[in-house]
């Protein structure tokens, strides 16, 4: 009988991301892929064990990142491998990172601490603290299904600022593609919304303060799709979780024409690089009101505007009114009385309105 030989599986390369040199790197897309893998591996062989510095593990909740979830984090690395033989595993304690290993009576040794764990929700902890030799920075899943902290941007680099001081060092994000209402991309590489898969962007920042000037390269990398990666995946999921779409759901569309309706009231919400219209119908015939979103494409002016940033007049807010079309509005969504022009519409609206907190 032949031997039957497996195609090996394929993952993520770290190297073309970083070779691209840059001080931020941004890696998204499909679950499963082994970016994880990929970054502990860069913590692990190229930090620790090579060069003797230490990383950061970082994720947003406190309840994410714990002394079991940050040994279960590096369960999977085949540490014995990347040290040669002279560690066995890496595991956290007290909100720091060790090898360890045993010797010949079964007792564990440890290694002087290789890195740190924490959650950004406790960056107040983390900027108040020396961070000796430290100079990557793992940050997972970066990209929320629809919370993120208040100024959640700022308070990163605050962190970065704090753990490498006065040199500069790696920070590694990785999320999958489950939604694309996320503020770093709306802050620090606005074109990701236009981004195809499969390839690199970079952006460069100049900075300068009291004379004192500062750059920084980003590079984001949209990951392209790796076969063979998840096997328990089907229906709506599969192919935001497989292929690395962003991830949409079915959603409701008109159930006739608009020309069909009558619209009663309309306005715009804006928020970083998204804006919607939203229109309250009536069929004129049955006497249905349903509210409609699609995309604004900037093509005519709506005066009635809600929107996170600033403004004098007295048209624009950034909450509804309490007038009965706007009150309507919010009741047409809370009972699901809504219909979307395509799904990545719906998508980026409901996490539009979560983070606006409408």
């Amino acid at each position: 009988m032949p031997k039957i030989i497996k195609p090996k599986r394929e993952y993520w390369d770290r190297k073309p991301l970083f070779n691209t040199g840059a001080d931020i790197l941004i890696a998204f897309g499909q679950n499963c892929n082994g970016k994880s893998y990929q970054a502990k591996e860069h913590g692990i062989l190229e930090e620790a064990y090579e060069k003797g510095k230490r990383f950061f593990y970082i994720r947003r909740m406190v309840d994410e990142v714990n002394q079991d979830k940050a040994t279960l984090y590096f369960s999977d690395m085949p540490v014995r491998q990347l040290t040669k033989g002279e560690w066995e595993g890496v595991e956290g304690w007290r909100g720091l990172l060790y090898f360890f290993r045993y010797d010949k009576d079964g007792k564990k040794e440890k290694s002087a601490y290789i890195g740190a764990y924490d959650s950004l929700y406790n960056w107040q902890k983390i900027k108040s603290v020396a961070w000796v030799d430290f100079d990557y920075i793992i940050f997972e899943e970066f990209i929320s299904a629809g919370y993120y902290l208040d100024n959640e941007p700022t308070i990163l680099l605050r962190c970065i600022s704090a753990i490498f001081r006065d040199h500069k060092g790696k920070v590694l994000m990785l999320g999958n593609s489950i939604s694309r209402t996320v503020p770093y991309f709306a802050e620090w590489c606005p074109n990701v919304y236009k981004q195809k898969q499969g390839t690199i962007e970079i952006y460069n920042y100049h900075t300068e303060v009291d004379g004192e000037e500062n750059n920084v390269k980003i590079a984001v990398e949209y990951c392209g799709h790796i076969k063979g990666t998840g096997k328990m995946f089907f229906g709506n999921a599969a192919k935001s979780i497989l292929s690395g779409e962003w991830d949409v759901n079915e959603e409701p569309k008109l159930p006739k024409e608009k020309i069909f309706y009558e619209c009663v009231y309309e306005l715009l919400i804006r928020y970083q690089e998204f804006a919607f219209v939203l229109q309250l119908l009536v069929d004129p015939i049955k006497g249905a009101r349903l509210l409609y979103v699609y995309p604004h494409t900037g093509k005519r002016k709506i005066d009635r505007v809600i929107t996170d940033k600033f403004s004098d007049d007295p048209m624009t807010t950034n909450h509804f009114r309490d007038n009965a079309a706007e009150v309507y509005m919010r009741e047409c969504f809370r009972t699901g009385k809504m219909c979307f022009s395509d799904n990545l519409t719906a998508s980026d609206f409901k996490g539009v309105y979560k983070q606006m907190g409408l």
